[in-house]
């Protein structure tokens, strides 16, 4: 008896029946390498968030509260919402849905990751194993910007309403959601670096009420912002070019800024033998010239008088800032960070200051602010020359740039000063460095102020006076105000002089950070990075062109 193929017989269902894989099956093989390269700390981060009860409570109430809000404001338009645009009432409801998870959950949570392992003591086992420090605070941020991902997916339907009901265009809509995922991801990055101050569970604990508090504010004064611009009505210039020129120069500052924050925190959990500082530097370096760039275009374009003065503004506050963190570093160099030194003489001269250590870190922040005034200096006299339009009307600029040089060398050489007598007899890392420079500059700024304001025979306490030489608040608003007049002018003396001895003194105590030389790798060291990275030994040499003769290859004659 014979066996027939019934005509019925699907042949994909046959064994033997050839047939091309699936879309699925060849889809597998590399969903599966490339989930093999993804960064283990994502991978485990991700599985744990989001099955973890607070992910399942979080997006349980934000599905519920985006339905009841859909039911309410409905109901609280209607019948109007049948003829009237009701987009941007609807949105800014589901804005301060989305916003909750978004601005304190994710962040707070990506806070929580990182601290918890410091409290338990559990970072350890992580930081021995190959993993750098810079994949451990990326993985922990690809794991909060994967649960951004969820939530947005979740309320995008209702979003994708508000449109449909008019009144709001999807620019608008594009550019706040935008905006917001990168405050989120920003204030995680916040979190992750808030996370890396302390390991003690005491300071943990108020460092979470701190940042807690801190998220609550900015979500509320970031949803008030989108709020008051949904209210506002109207359509943004987008058809202007001054308009994409600002969100391009604000992409690139917080560009800049995340960078940093990363690498601030990436170098808090590194070994203490590495170079935690010259990345760092490096960044800051950018964004300087990223601000100097961005400032001087914008002046060009629209020509003010105020851009001298915006282009000095800032920078001596964020120089003070990181000049306060960097004067507290130690200024030992580890034999680790001594190999990888600048040993020629360029090198050393332009790039020691990029090393570790407080001295150089000094230098570093008088060299950028001198740098920065010197530009504005520059741009300002060759105005003035050419006749340019927006060219400054009185000195003022140029009394204002130097002189806040002036206030930034003195005030982080004098704190740097007491730090270094202090570390005599009781040792303090960067918390305590930024403790004296905040002391040093507020009583520089009080106690000027109390004495002109109960010693005898001085003109009235509201009036500038040599007496608040050392008030750089009041000197520099001064000098906006022009309110220096008479004798008041030896403070254009008197300050530049004491910061310049200030900053000779800090050179002096620095010069062994500066004289500090490159050492040879050890042989062993060398060994046993080969052997961990055998891609690295290098390659025998060879012919480099067609004219070159390689003896070796040749056969031996007799």
């Amino acid at each position: 008896m014979t066996t027939m193929d019934s005509p019925f017989l699907n042949k994909a269902d046959s064994p033997a029946a050839p047939g091309r894989p699936s879309l699925g099956d060849r889809l597998d093989p590399l969903l599966e390498r490339a989930g093999e390269r993804l960064n283990p700390i994502l991978v485990k981060e991700a599985r744990q968030a989001l099955k973890s009860k607070q992910f399942v409570v979080t997006f349980t109430l934000l599905l519920l509260c985006g339905w009841g809000w859909s039911l309410l404001g409905i109901a609280f338009l209607s019948p109007g919402v049948y003829y009237a645009p009701a987009g941007p009432f609807m949105l800014a409801g589901y804005y301060f849905v989305l916003a909750a998870p978004l601005l304190v959950v994710v962040p707070f949570a990506a806070f929580r990751s990182l601290a918890a392992e410091q409290e338990d003591g559990t970072y350890e086992l992580v930081s021995i194993t190959a993993l750098s420090p810079r994949l451990i605070i990326t993985g922990k941020l690809g794991s909060a910007v994967l649960q951004m991902i969820v939530y947005f997916s979740a309320l995008s339907p209702c979003i994708v309403f508000t449109y449909i009901l008019r009144g709001v265009d999807i620019f608008s809509i594009g550019l706040i959601l935008f905006w917001t995922f990168m405050f989120s991801v920003g204030l995680s990055a916040v979190g992750l670096l808030f996370a890396t101050a302390s390991r003690s569970r005491n300071w943990q604990v108020l460092f979470s009420v701190v940042f807690l508090l801190a998220l609550l504010l900015a979500g509320l004064l970031w949803s008030m912002a989108v709020i008051q611009i949904l209210s506002a009505g109207g359509t943004p210039a987008y058809d202007q070019p001054d308009f994409w020129l600002a969100i391009l120069a604000a992409l690139t500052a917080y560009a800049s800024f995340f960078v940093l924050i990363l690498q601030a925190a990436a170098a808090q959990i590194t070994f203490v033998s590495a170079n935690r500082s010259t990345r760092l530097r490096i960044t800051m370096a950018v964004q300087q010239l990223l601000w100097i760039g961005w400032v001087i275009y914008f002046w060009l374009r629209h020509p003010d008088d105020d851009a001298f003065f915006i282009m000095m503004m800032f920078p001596p506050f964020y120089w003070a800032l990181v000049g306060a963190l960097m004067t507290g570093e130690t200024p030992q160099l580890s034999p680790r960070a001594r190999r990888s030194l600048p040993q020629s003489f360029l090198g050393r001269a332009f790039l020691t200051w990029f090393n570790p250590g407080s001295g150089t870190g000094y230098a570093f922040t008088v060299a950028n602010m001198f740098a920065l005034a010197l530009t504005v200096t520059i741009v300002g006299f060759v105005s003035h020359a050419y006749g340019f339009a927006g060219q400054p009307h009185d000195e003022r600029w140029l009394a204002f740039a130097w002189m806040a040089v002036a206030y930034v060398a003195a005030y982080l050489g004098v704190g740097r000063l007491i730090l270094l007598f202090m570390r005599r007899f009781v040792w303090g890392g960067l918390a305590m460095a930024f403790v004296i420079q905040v002391f040093v500059a507020a009583m520089g700024t009080i106690l000027p102020f109390l004495v002109q304001l109960s010693a005898l025979g001085v003109r009235f306490a509201d009036e500038y006076t040599l007496i608040q030489t050392s008030n750089w608040a009041w000197t520099m608003y001064a000098i906006l105000d022009k309110d220096i007049v008479g004798v008041d002018y030896f403070v254009y003396v008197i300050v530049p002089v004491f910061a310049g001895v200030v900053f000779v003194v800090n050179m002096i105590l620095a010069a062994r950070e500066v004289a500090a030389e490159r050492e040879q790798t050890p042989q062993r060291v060398v060994e046993d990075e080969l052997r961990l990275h055998p891609e690295k030994a290098p390659k025998p040499a060879g012919p480099q062109n067609p004219w070159d003769y390689d003896t070796a290859a040749e056969p031996a004659t007799s």
